[in-house]
């Protein structure tokens, strides 16, 4: 059975497909991007109202990981004949790159509602488990839509096809790519699977990728800095350690915190390398710093996910502790949720061979994620970091005090030690000893400084400390 856009399958119909062309996808038979705009173009020239939804899957990647390629293959050409049998005879599908499919649905005299019910609808019937090879497979989706604003319930005008519509579209690449990105907008929120395309995507989306091109220029032009933060022993008020944060020093608008940019440098295509930046800087820095009380100090250094999962990413471990002369068990590397729900056991084992080598492992932003508590029972860290979001009204929120005295209580059964970030009182630090928090960081203690002025505050440390002994 040789498949087209203008045909359905049922499931259980095994697909064949002949030698494609050049328009066709095939994998699936179904026409590719190439065969969709042209369609689109086709519709626009004749005046044709039409809606374009891009449908994508949830973690597609991990299928194919866990139950290897072939199956994903197949899984997709499920989900193509499942998206056949589902859509309406004058509907378009295609399929673009990857787990992505598209689809033009013709919407004269239909109203928004509907073409997003029928959508929903496509959601729901994908979402029911079906049996591949032997395997029970679940698949959740998610889509993005570009309405037609004839189909637009807001009250805009209809559009004449072929000129800007009310999105400022004028091609069928571009309706394409905004409900790419409205889909994009789908898969990052928690509990929406389906997202209208909004004009501020847009241009959220232009305002990243100038700062994505800003950030490439900082790096050439050796603009990232890196300051340290101390970590505190509650015990003894001795300085640990130091966390490596990094800092933009930007030609015109100074130096800008990471708030302004750490989630656009992390999808970047240059995080790799900022973080292979700031891992050997950081090693490199902190073989300069004093032993504090006969105990030599440690850097922490968080990770970008894009880094976690490169192939040389212990090498680059090892030349930076090689390059440096820092002792592995002085670095301390922080890993977010991001990194550690990777689920196909690469994370498990990257873990044990770090603590192989000695060098430490941090959970970062401990108890705001969803699987936080499920990842200790499998992933070797040493330390877990309480969020500063938990910690600001320790003392007076029973809720926020209660999440901490549990998260405590989970990291001792497990053997693992706990910071707290964000202290900014006495009374935070007093009330986390007295729990047994074992270190701390925030602004009661020092915000997070410049190299030199990191030292500075080390020295001061150290003549209180010998001034203390000298006394007693």
């Amino acid at each position: 059975m040789n498949v087209s856009a203008d045909q359905t399958a049922p499931e259980d119909v095994e697909v064949r497909f002949d030698t494609p062309r050049a328009d066709e996808d095939p994998l699936t038979g179904l026409p590719n991007r190439a065969g969709l705009l042209r369609a689109l173009d086709t519709r626009r020239a004749q005046h044709i109202p039409t809606a374009v939804a891009v449908l994508g899957i949830d973690n597609f990647h991990s299928l194919g990981v866990t139950l290897g390629p072939g199956m994903a293959d197949t899984m997709l050409q499920v989900i193509a004949a499942r998206l056949l049998a589902r859509l309406p005879d004058d509907a378009f599908l295609a399929r673009l790159d990857g787990d992505e499919f598209a689809i033009a649905l013709s919407v004269r005299g239909q109203k928004p509602r509907g073409t997003e019910a029928l959508l929903s609808a496509i959601l729901l019937d994908l979402a029911q488990p079906c049996e591949v090879d032997m395997h029970r497979v679940h698949l959740d989706a998610r889509v993005g839509v570009l309405l037609d604003a004839a189909d637009d319930d807001s009250g805009a005008a209809p559009v004449v096809p072929g000129t800007p519509d009310d999105t400022g579209a004028t091609d069928s690449l571009e309706l394409v790519a905004r409900a790419q990105l409205a889909m994009h907008y789908a898969k990052r929120s928690r509990g929406q699977v389906l997202r209208r395309f909004e004009p501020s995507m847009r241009t959220a989306a232009i305002d990243r990728r100038r700062l994505d091109l800003d950030l490439r220029r900082a790096l050439n032009e050796r603009e990232f800095e890196l300051h340290y933060q101390p970590q505190i022993h509650l015990e003894t008020g001795r300085p640990a350690g130091a966390e490596a944060l990094l800092r933009w020093r930007h030609p015109e608008r100074g130096l800008v915190m990471p708030a302004g940019f750490i989630d656009a440098l992390a999808m970047s295509g240059i995080a790799a390398m900022v973080g292979w930046w700031i891992l050997d800087r950081a090693c490199r820095d902190a073989v300069t710093w004093p032993r504090i009380d006969g105990r030599p100090m440690s850097v922490s250094v968080n990770l970008f996910p894009s880094q976690f999962g490169h192939a040389d990413f212990l090498h680059h471990v090892d030349a930076a502790l090689r390059d440096s002369g820092l002792p592995p068990e002085c670095l301390e590397l922080e890993l977010t949720e991001t990194i550690a729900l990777r689920d196909d056991g690469a994370a498990a084992a990257t873990l044990q061979a770090l603590r192989h080598r000695g060098v430490r492992v941090a959970y970062d932003d401990f108890g705001t994620g969803y699987a936080s508590l499920s990842m200790l029972r499998h992933l070797a860290v040493d330390r877990v970091k309480i969020d500063r979001s938990f910690v600001s009204d320790v003392v007076d929120d029973r809720g926020d005090a209660a999440i901490v005295r549990s998260i405590l209580m989970i990291a001792r059964n497990f053997d693992m030690q706990v910071t707290a970030e964000g202290v900014e009182s006495a009374p935070q630090a007093d009330f986390l000893r007295k729990l047994g928090c074992d270190e701390v960081q925030g602004f009661y203690y020092a915000p997070a400084l410049p190299l030199a002025q990191f030292g500075t505050w080390l020295s001061d440390y150290e003549r209180h400390r010998a001034r203390v002994v000298a006394i007693s």
